[in-house]
């Protein structure tokens, strides 16, 4: 008998079907504000931005349906609570309402309505009374030519708050006033359906937040999963959001949930990924606890080899993702092996990086895993090396345009790094992985050259016109004034280069670098691929071999 049947005949039917009623808003954000309304651990994180509140509150004010909320009606401990900028100090009680669907809406209508400030909540929104459309906060001196114009939401909710506001600022204009105080009226006294479940048991909530999330696109079914079995564990990680949580402190950045939800599975003996009508994985209480741990146990393993084999110091650096999940499965079978296995394995990545082998579509990571068993670490090794045994047609090439999202771009950022780049100003040697994962803005690999007037050129766009450097205000100019041939080495840049970027000959510049990296790139990519090299395994397991025959 699976976990999963095993799951659903443990579920009883509810001994009381759920309560269905109707709260106005200003009633519910009554009990918001006065901590009846909490949040289980299971749900996810705030996904919503000011775009989707301000949707949210335009149905509410034409009077469109907005969806139905879902309680769960039992106790609560006292705990301090955070909606963005609001704070709600909860104490104990018997009759708390714990959201089972309907975080998203409920955390925007708090957001909105009770901040304590009108613009500095994250999705903070004002009412365009001429318009009529909701807003982000207009610009102070905007406000300051028409004041009766702009609504601030934060006045709606209380009636005698909204009526100061209108006598204040817009006493002389009818018109605006007697829309505000229709839009306040519409807000407050929209009703929202809720149904209220009552049940003692915690698990068929989950299965029913499961079922609501997982039919339809709102929810990645690891969030699903973590929905169904996440805390149940008695020790950490009890989510994978606490898994990724935890493996930044290794300083490899944050790894995506999808990918480590992929990789549970896979460790569980499930397919990677779920196929069509499955729905997410069920396990038992011992099963998961165990699964969350191995998951994070195997992670951790993976993520040193790449940083210290590999040598590929970051997440977002890695070409592609799928690797992370194959080496998990050989990892998690063969948790210490062979100091030859580690460097075919560093050549297995490798390969499959520059002839796209790893680009991680379900099928081919399907047959990477099958070539993992567990009876032979060196037949593991080999049958994997065989997916990837083809060189490219063609290398990365410098003068293409250079774009993060590729794995082509995330090679040759690598490669720049490889030249251990230096401080332009200081010498000292740069620690970049730091800054990566905080968007394309951080990324530390800036342009040199922003244009070239009436003279295009592609390598404009390309990596010999960027640098493994933080970025920082006339880069160029700093760049010009270096002399120190440690410094410029260190990023790629001739002698003939620098002078021609001195003497004011960008184009020059950019192809002499170019020439430059290009061999650089090549002499790099070949000695971590080794494809002109013997992939012997090591010669313990061949001795091994010939005693056995």
């Amino acid at each position: 008998m699976t976990a999963m049947t095993e799951d659903k005949q443990a579920l009883e039917p509810l001994e009381r079907r759920p309560e269905a009623r109707a709260f106005r808003i200003e009633d519910l954000l009554t009990e918001v504000r006065g901590g009846r309304v909490r949040i289980p651990s299971f749900q996810r994180a705030l996904r919503w931005e000011r775009l989707d509140a301000s949707k949210l509150f335009d149905s509410l004010y034409r009077g469109f349906p907005v969806g139905t909320l879902l309680f769960w009606e039992t106790d609560a401990q006292p705990e301090e609570m955070r909606f963005g900028s609001v704070s709600v100090s909860a104490g104990a009680r018997s009759d708390a309402l714990w959201v089972v669907d309907g975080q998203q809406r409920i955390v925007s209508l708090a957001r909105v309505l009770l901040a304590p400030d009108p613009d500095k909540d994250e999705f903070a929104l004002y009412f365009d009374l001429d318009k009529r459309e909701f807003v982000p906060p207009p610009p102070a001196s905007t406000r300051e030519e028409d004041p009766a114009r702009w609504l601030p939401m934060t006045v709606v909710l209380n009636s005698e708050s909204l009526m100061q506001w209108a006598f204040q600022w817009a006493a002389e204009d009818k018109e605006r006033r007697e829309q505000a105080f229709l839009l306040g009226k519409r807000i407050r006294e929209y009703e929202v359906p809720v149904y209220l479940v009552r049940s003692a048991s915690e698990s068929i909530l989950r299965e029913i937040f499961g079922r609501i999330n997982s039919s339809g696109k709102r929810l990645d079914v690891n969030e699903v999963f973590d929905a169904l079995h996440g805390g149940r564990a008695t020790s950490r990680p009890a989510t994978i959001r606490e898994i990724v949580t935890d493996l930044e402190k290794l300083g490899f950045g944050r790894v995506e949930e999808k990918i480590l939800y992929r990789l549970l599975r896979v460790l569980q003996g499930e397919d990677v990924s779920e196929r069509a009508g499955d729905g997410p994985l069920r396990l038992s209480e011992q099963q998961v606890e165990q699964a969350y741990r191995q998951t994070a146990e195997t992670a951790a393993l993976v993520i040193q080899f790449i940083k210290h084999d590999v040598g590929i110091p970051h997440y977002e650096l890695l070409p592609y993702k799928q690797p992370l999940i194959t080496l998990g499965k050989f990892f998690h079978l063969h948790p210490l092996p062979l100091p030859r296995s580690r460097e075919l394995l560093v050549r297995w990545l490798w390969r499959g990086a520059l002839n796209g082998a790893h680009r991680g579509d379900t099928v081919s990571t399907r047959k990477a895993l099958d070539r993992i068993v567990s009876a032979s670490e060196e037949q593991s090794v080999k049958r994997m090396l065989e997916m990837v045994d083809v060189p490219p047609g063609t290398w990365p090439d410098v003068t293409e345009p250079f774009n993060f999202r590729f794995a082509s771009s995330k090679l040759q950022a690598l490669a720049l790094m490889d030249l251990s780049p230096r401080d332009l100003q200081t010498g000292e040697l740069l620690h970049l992985s730091a800054y990566f994962g905080g968007g394309d803005e951080a990324l530390p690999l800036p342009p040199v050259i922003a244009s070239i007037a009436g003279n295009p050129t592609k390598l404009v766009y390309s990596a010999a016109n960027r640098l493994a450097h933080p970025g920082r205000q006339g880069l160029r100019r700093i760049l010009s004034a270096v002399t120190d041939p440690t410094i410029l080495t260190s990023h790629g840049i001739s002698e003939a280069a620098i002078q021609a970027l001195q003497s004011g000959d960008p184009l020059r510049f950019l192809e002499l670098r170019a020439e430059y990296l290009s061999t650089h790139f090549r002499a790099y990519f070949e000695r971590h691929a080794r494809w002109g090299e013997p992939d012997r395994p090591a010669i313990s397991s061949l001795l091994v071999l010939d005693e056995e025959t």
